[in-house]
């Protein structure tokens, strides 16, 4: 029988969360090569850390989902989730009885009307 300790738990806890960090940093780089230029891989990681502290505050919790929300955060601005000039994200995000899915779905949705011009 295999036997996982709370400590071996924590200890895989850690690594899978440092590996998604390490994976936004890359990403984040990637897609906004602009917005992260002159941003070290230490504080752009403190910004991530940030991000998906906001992001579970309004039960935005799956990994791409999360994703999305960060995605946000640099085309919008970090406050874009309490900015009046991004209202519109802030009130989906403030929805109750939507998973997190939905509410990145939905601002996923307004991004693309508002886009085209709908």
């Amino acid at each position: 029988m295999l036997i996982i300790r709370k400590d071996q738990i924590e200890i895989l806890s850690q690594c899978m969360l440092k590996r998604f960090e390490d994976r936004m940093i890359s990403h984040l780089r990637s897609a906004f090569t602009e917005e992260t230029m002159g941003i070290g891989d230490q504080e752009l990681r403190i910004i991530i850390q940030s991000g998906m502290k906001k992001a579970e505050s309004y039960e935005v919790t799956d990994e791409t989902d999360v994703e999305r929300f960060l995605d946000c955060m640099m085309r919008y601005g970090h406050d874009f989730d309490t900015n009046p000039r991004t209202s519109w994200a802030g009130d989906i995000l403030g929805r109750q009885g939507l998973s997190g899915t939905e509410k990145m779905n939905h601002i996923d949705e307004y991004e693309l009307f508002v886009s085209l011009g709908y």
